[in-house]
């Protein structure tokens, strides 16, 4: 039997109220990550809401919607992550964790195609008289490559930080693939999104490409997370889980609540690879 996880915010931890307490848990993890994790997204809810685990679990987030790898893996912009690890230099607030939970890269694919960075050229400019045949055809691969390096450093960088530190040093860090996502125009909330589908428009992929275009994406992502080879981070493979929006949709469809969001049915279906996948790892 699994029970529900308690989610809590650094300033929260053992101060006082009721629940905030690590030793009132079977176990305590730490969360750190965009706004699928993020606590007081603009969505209401995230992953770690549907989080179930054998034991009574609570988890301290730092997550914050928008975030990027890099920043995430650079201490001077947000403490709270690093100083809650090792403590140290960031003063003595560091805890022992019994797993560290991170939701990386998937803004960084965002960031990486979308119209403010077509001078990088990750998605190639199509021409409209010589039209690109397949996904392939869409993506710059020397952009690819370089956008690869910068992956594979700020995972290591995060990878390195929690292997170095004196209370966390063998606690195991999990890192998810997100999931096959639908360019549609379907926003958050008017003015936040879509992201993808005015980034395949501006780059004149044909609309007949879209999705397989966003597919190859999702599976290069996927594959660089797989192949990470960091000897404390663990993969929780989440892609094929979800039903994939309907293309055109411009609200809620399927698992999917917006165009990068999943809807409270798409974590609940998520939230148990998660499960299996920590468990297995630290023990039920």
């Amino acid at each position: 039997m699994s029970v529900p996880v308690v989610t809590i915010a650094p300033w929260q931890l053992n101060n006082g109220e009721a629940g905030t307490s690590p030793a009132d848990y079977g176990r305590h993890m730490l969360a750190e990550g965009d706004s699928w994790f993020a606590y007081g997204s603009v969505l209401g809810f995230n992953q770690l809401n549907f989080l179930r685990f054998t034991r009574r679990t609570l988890i301290t987030q730092t997550a914050m919607p928008g975030d990027t790898l890099d920043h995430m893996a650079d201490w001077w912009r947000d403490s709270n992550f690093p100083s809650l690890i090792d403590g140290g230099s960031y003063g003595n607030r560091a805890w022992k964790f019994d797993a560290i939970l991170l939701s990386g890269g998937g803004n960084d694919l965002i960031d990486a195609v979308s119209d403010q960075y077509v001078d990088q050229r990750i998605l190639r400019l199509c021409s409209t008289t010589s039209p690109p045949a397949t996904a392939a055809d869409c993506v710059h691969e020397a952009a690819w490559a370089q956008f690869e390096v910068y992956l594979r450093a700020n995972f290591k960088k995060v990878s390195d930080f929690v292997a170095a530190s004196i209370k966390n040093h063998d606690t195991p860090v999990f890192v998810h693939t997100y999931d096959h996502l639908t360019p549609r125009d379907a926003p958050a909330v008017p003015g936040f999104g879509p992201w993808l589908l005015p980034a395949l428009q501006v780059h004149r992929v044909p609309a007949a490409l879209w999705q397989p275009v966003a597919d190859l994406l999702i599976d290069r992502l996927r594959g660089v997370i797989r192949s990470l080879g960091l000897p404390n981070v663990h993969v929780v493979d989440t892609v094929g889980t979800l039903t994939p929006a309907v293309p055109g949709s411009t609200g809620q469809s399927n698992d999917w609540l917006n165009e990068i969001h999943p809807s409270r049915g798409g974590f609940r279906k998520l939230a148990p690879l998660w499960q299996q996948t920590i468990e297995a790892i630290i023990g039920a």
